[in-house]
């Protein structure tokens, strides 16, 4: 749950504890690597965005949910969702 190294300018966690899991998480989350080709705990070459596995953020009925900053969360994050979030944060 620390930064043990600099974060981008956008560090994006998303929440794959079990309840989160079975609702889409997991997929969420390969698709996030996918669109930035970058894994947990790695960050874009532009140093933009930084993707973190998150535990348990206790929103399990809005799953997938995702934290920008650890300050704002989103809900519900289909593969569409998740586009748009990044085109807006780009």
């Amino acid at each position: 749950m620390y930064n043990l190294r600099p974060t981008g300018q956008f560090k994006l966690t998303i929440c794959t504890c079990l309840p989160c899991g079975l609702q889409g998480s997991l997929d969420a989350a390969d698709h996030l690597k996918d669109k930035l080709g970058i894994d947990f705990d790695e960050t874009t070459p532009d140093g933009k965005f930084t993707l973190k596995e998150g535990e348990c953020m206790g929103a399990c009925a809005t799953a997938p949910v995702l934290l920008v900053n650890n300050k704002r969360m989103c809900s519900h994050m289909s593969h569409e969702k998740l586009d748009q979030l990044l085109a807006e944060l780009k």
